[in-house]
């Protein structure tokens, strides 16, 4: 039985948006939810189900970093969720991004976290599930909202980040930098889950610049309203 999520299979939705951030969690409960009812606070790793346009979806708070989203994926499964997409922030590498853009992983590199060496010489590269990601992409467009789709990077650290190795990072084209993707991709292909993941950009990583809260909000809101259109569209 789970430990973190004190919920029973019933009480979630088979697909969930996972936010990192429980105040994000609640924020987007409340603001795009019919009927939000929360089934977990232990830890604050908040967790709601509702309904958007009739279809039961449920939003669960994963925390920071790979290990905390280790244990959130290891607990849906153990929930029999069976499609997830991750909800975040990211700091932008490329030029080409501006602050509240999204973006869209294919799939995650790692910073620090051993999460994807399953061996010696072998390293795993999970990726995003394209039938979801098509999905996402598909919304976005619909709603006339950019979205940029290419690789991320998760990294163990925030204020300690070797910024040499960014560099290099963002010169193989590497989009974005963030805490989780990674570690949920890589459960997910373990446990067979749908998984993809929508970040919106918060920081400008090499000015140094970070959006406002009401910058961050305008594209959560978009963010947010292209996933659960996606997650919801075939019910």
């Amino acid at each position: 039985m789970p430990i973190h999520i004190k919920a029973e299979s019933s009480d979630l939705a088979d697909s969930v948006l996972l936010p990192g951030n429980p105040e994000r969690a609640e924020y987007i409960a409340e603001e795009f939810l019919d009927e939000p009812e929360l089934y977990n606070d232990y830890r604050k790793l908040l967790g709601y189900t509702g309904f958007f346009d009739g279809t039961k979806v449920s939003v669960q708070t994963t925390g920071m970093g790979v290990p905390s989203a280790n244990i959130i994926m290891e607990e849906l499964n153990m929930l029999r969720v069976s499609r997830v997409v991750r909800v975040g922030t990211c700091g932008a590498l490329s030029e080409g991004l501006n602050l509240a853009d999204l973006v869209l992983p294919q799939s995650a590199a790692t910073i620090g976290t051993g999460i994807n060496k399953i061996g010696e010489k072998a390293i795993l590269s999970p990726a995003s599930n394209f039938s979801l990601m098509r999905k996402l992409w598909k919304s976005a467009e619909k709603n006339s909202i950019p979205i940029h789709v290419g690789q991320v990077v998760t990294s163990d650290y925030f204020y300690e980040v070797d910024s040499e190795i960014i560099k290099k990072l963002a010169n193989h084209g590497v989009l974005a930098a963030e805490m989780e993707t990674a570690g949920i991709f890589n459960k997910a292909s373990k446990f067979g889950i749908e998984a993809a993941s929508v970040l919106t950009v918060s920081d400008l990583f090499f000015e140094e610049e970070r959006a406002s809260r009401k910058k961050i909000v305008e594209g959560v809101d978009r963010m947010t309203k292209i996933v659960l259109e996606s997650l919801t569209e075939d019910s």
